[in-house]
C-alpha cells in the first residue's frame, strides 16, 4: 500500500497504482483516503471514465449518494455506453423517488450490456414495488438466468456459491436425483451428486460446529458448475381457466376473516387442480432454492431470485379479485417459498411487514405423519405500531414477552394440501411443529404472498 501511495504521489495518473491504493485504503476502513486517491486520479486524468466510475462506487458505498450521482453522470458524459454506470445511477435515482428516470437508466443498461444481470433485477424490482408483478416476471427470470447460469463459472462471483449447509446438500442431492429419474436432467449429473455426497462427508465435522461451512477448494471446483445455479427451471405458465378456485364461498370467507379478531381465516381448496399440479411441478423441478442461511434447515426461494413464473403471478393477481373485502386495493409486495427438511424445525415466531399475509401449502396430506399439526400458529394480538422491522421480524424474546403481557391467544391451523391461511400481517406467527415422511416429494412446502404495506410504513 505504501509503495502504491508513493507511486501515486509521484505519478497521479498511474491507473494501476491508483486502483490498488484506493482498494487497499477502502478495505482497511479508510474511506476518506480511498476517495482522496480517486479524486486525485480524476483530476490528473479527467477523461478517464473508469476512474470516475470507481469514484462513484466508493462514494456510493460510503453513503455519499449526491456525490456518487455526479460521478456517474460524469462517466456517462464521457462514455454514454458505460452500462454499469447507467445501472448504478438508476438505483440512486430510484432511492430519490425519480422513478421514471431510474427505469430509463435500467433499460439503457440492459440494452447496452444484455449479459449484465443487475439491470434486469432492478427492472423487476421497479415493477414489483409499483404493484405490477406481471411486468416483473420476465426481467426477474432473465436476471437469475444471467446471475446463476449452470456450467463453468467463477464461484467467487457470488458468496452463496462457495458456502453450503448440510440441509442444502441433502436437498440438492434429492432434487438432482428426482430430476434424473424423470429424464429432465441427464445421468451426467450423477457426478455432481457424488461430489455433494463427498462434501457431506468431508464437512461433517464443520457442520457439527456450525450451520454453514465453506467448500474445500478441490470440492468447490467439482460442484461449481451446478451448485446454487439454475440447472433446471420449470416455467409454469398461466392456465387458461382460473387458478384460484371459483367455487370458494367468498362471502363466508370474508365474514369469517373479520369475525376472528384482528383478521384471520383459513381456506381449503384454494387453487384449482390444474394450478396446484403445475405449481408443485414448479417447486419440485426448479433449482431455485438458493437460500440456505437458516439454522433450522429450511431453504428459501424468493421472487427476486427465480421464485417467479406466470402461474404465480396469475394466482397473486386473482386472490384480491376473489376476496376484495379482505385485500382492498392492496397489491402484492413480496413473494417467496420455503422448503423444509422433514426431520428439522420450521420458522420461529415473527411478523411480516405488510397489510395482508397469505400462507398456503402444496405438499400432499399423505406426507404428513402427524395430522392435525404441521401448519401455522397465529396469535390474535396486533404488534405495536412503533416497532421497527428488526424487532417485529426477529426479536423472539421481545415478541414473546409482548404476547404474554397482552394475553394473546394462539390460533393453530393444521397443515393440509391446498389450504391457505389469510391473516392481518400485523399478527405474529410461526411454523407449527411438524413431522413429515422422508423423501423429496414429501418435503413440506409453503408459499407466502404479502400484500400492501403495514399501516404507517
Amino acid at each position: 500500500a505504501e509503495i502504491c501511495a508513493r507511486i501515486v504521489r509521484e505519478d497521479a495518473g498511474n491507473i494501476d497504482a491508483l486502483h490498488l491504493a484506493a482498494e487497499t485504503a477502502f478495505g482497511g476502513g479508510d474511506h476518506g483516503q480511498a476517495i482522496e486517491w480517486l479524486r486525485s486520479g480524476t483530476a490528473a486524468r479527467p477523461g478517464d471514465a473508469g476512474l470516475h466510475y470507481k469514484l462513484g462506487c466508493v462514494l456510493e458505498e460510503c453513503g455519499r449518494t449526491g456525490e456518487a450521482v455526479e460521478a456517474y453522470r460524469t462517466v456517462l458524459e464521457l462514455d454514454p455506453g458505460f452500462a454499469k454506470a447507467h445501472n448504478n445511477l438508476g438505483s440512486l435515482l430510484q432511492t430519490r423517488g425519480l422513478m421514471g428516470q431510474a427505469l430509463e437508466c435500467f433499460q439503457a443498461a440492459s440494452r447496452l450490456d444484455p449479459q449484465l444481470w443487475q439491470p434486469h433485477y432492478n427492472i423487476g424490482n421497479f415493477h414489483k414495488l409499483g404493484g405490477r408483478l406481471d411486468l416483473a416476471v420476465r426481467p426477474y427470470q432473465e436476471a437469475v438466468r444471467l446471475k446463476r447460469p449452470a456450467g463453468p463459472a467463477d464461484p467467487r462471483s457470488e458468496p452463496t456459491f462457495s458456502m453450503t449447509s448440510r440441509s442444502k446438500l441433502l436437498h440438492d442431492i434429492e432434487q438432482l436425483e428426482y430430476l434424473m429419474e424423470r429424464g429432465i436432467l441427464t445421468r451426467a449429473y450423477g457426478a455432481t451428486v457424488d461430489a455433494y455426497r463427498e462434501a457431506l462427508d468431508v464437512l461433517s465435522g464443520a457442520f457439527q460446529r456450525g450451520h454453514m461451512a465453506r467448500f474445500p477448494s478441490l470440492l468447490l471446483a467439482r460442484v461449481a458448475p451446478a451448485y446454487n445455479r439454475l440447472v433446471n427451471f420449470y416455467d409454469a405458465q398461466r392456465i387458461a381457466g382460473p387458478a384460484v378456485n371459483p367455487a370458494l364461498d367468498r362471502a363466508r370467507i370474508e365474514a369469517d376473516y373479520f369475525r376472528n379478531g384482528p383478521g384471520i381465516v383459513y381456506v381449503d381448496d384454494l387453487l384449482t387442480p390444474q394450478a396446484l399440479h403445475e405449481l408443485r411441478r414448479f417447486c419440485l423441478e426448479s433449482t431455485v432454492w438458493f437460500d440456505y442461511r437458516y439454522s433450522d434447515g429450511y431453504l428459501g426461494a424468493y421472487v427476486e431470485e427465480g421464485f417467479v413464473c406466470r402461474l404465480l403471478e396469475q394466482i397473486a393477481a386473482e386472490l384480491p379479485r376473489a376476496l376484495p373485502g379482505i385485500f382492498g386495493a392492496n397489491a402484492i409486495t413480496h413473494l417467496w417459498g420455503y422448503k423444509y427438511d422433514s426431520s428439522l424445525s420450521g420458522i420461529s415466531i415473527h411478523g411480516d411487514f405488510a397489510a395482508v399475509n397469505v400462507n398456503f401449502w402444496i405438499t400432499p396430506d399423505e406426507a404428513n405423519l402427524a395430522p392435525g399439526t404441521g401448519g401455522l400458529v397465529v396469535w390474535d394480538q396486533e404488534a405495536p405500531a412503533d416497532w421497527d422491522f428488526e424487532t417485529y421480524n426477529k426479536d423472539v424474546r421481545k415478541i414473546q414477552g409482548f404476547l404474554d403481557a397482552t394475553g394473546a391467544k394462539a390460533v393453530t391451523v393444521p397443515h393440509r394440501q391446498n389450504r391457505a391461511v389469510i391473516f392481518n400481517s400485523d399478527l405474529f406467527h410461526k411454523t407449527d411443529a411438524f413431522r413429515f415422511r422422508p423423501g423429496y416429494q414429501n418435503r413440506r412446502i409453503n408459499i407466502t404472498m404479502l400484500y400492501g404495506h403495514r399501516a404507517g410504513q
